[in-house]
């Protein structure tokens, strides 16, 4: 487990951390060819059951890259049944914007546009980095306080999904016919 927060800055009203997650046995460049489509999450990560595409008025058309995978300017929508803001609601759901996006260097930068989960400024970035055991999973954010949450609640939840992508990433690669 990789920390990287301060109660100071909890103090502060600004969140910061990082969680990193290591798959063995897959490669960084394997791992990429998976996680690097921004519109995939839902393949990665066991609490998100719908990731997909959609337009926003406003912002620019995102035209899909050669490889066909989105390109910064692109909007993602996103559900899944974990809410903590409002945990009688049966969806939480979030639109999300690619800021950025480094095939080569095996990242992407990504803004909460809109949710209903208790988000307000949200950004962050992924990343899979080489690791001895193969890969790791790297997720950095900065955000406001989220409602339903502390922080250290907050970052406990995002290490578990790091682990869970982690885990996927080793059965999608290491596991073929």
């Amino acid at each position: 487990m990789d920390h990287d927060a301060s109660r100071q800055e909890a103090a502060a009203a600004v969140w910061r951390g990082t969680v990193r997650a290591v798959a063995s046995g897959p490669t960084p460049d394997e791992a990429w060819a998976l996680l690097g489509d921004f519109c995939s999450l839902h393949r990665w990560v066991s609490t998100v059951r719908a990731c997909r595409r959609v337009e926003v008025e406003g912002a620019a058309a995102a035209e899909p890259e050669p490889e066909g995978r989105p390109a910064p300017g692109c909007v993602r929508y996103c559900e899944g049944p974990v809410n903590m803001a409002a945990p009688g609601e049966l969806v939480g759901w979030s639109k999300e914007r690619l800021l950025e996006m480094d095939h080569a260097g095996r990242w992407y930068s990504y803004e909460l546009l809109e949710s209903n989960k208790g988000f307000g400024r949200y950004r962050a970035t992924v990343r899979v980095e080489h690791d001895p055991a193969g890969c790791a999973v790297r997720w950095s954010f900065e955000a406001d306080p989220v409602k339903g949450w502390t922080l250290d609640g907050f970052l406990g939840f995002l290490e578990k999904l790091a682990r869970g992508v982690a885990q996927r990433l080793q059965e999608e690669i290491m596991v073929k016919p």
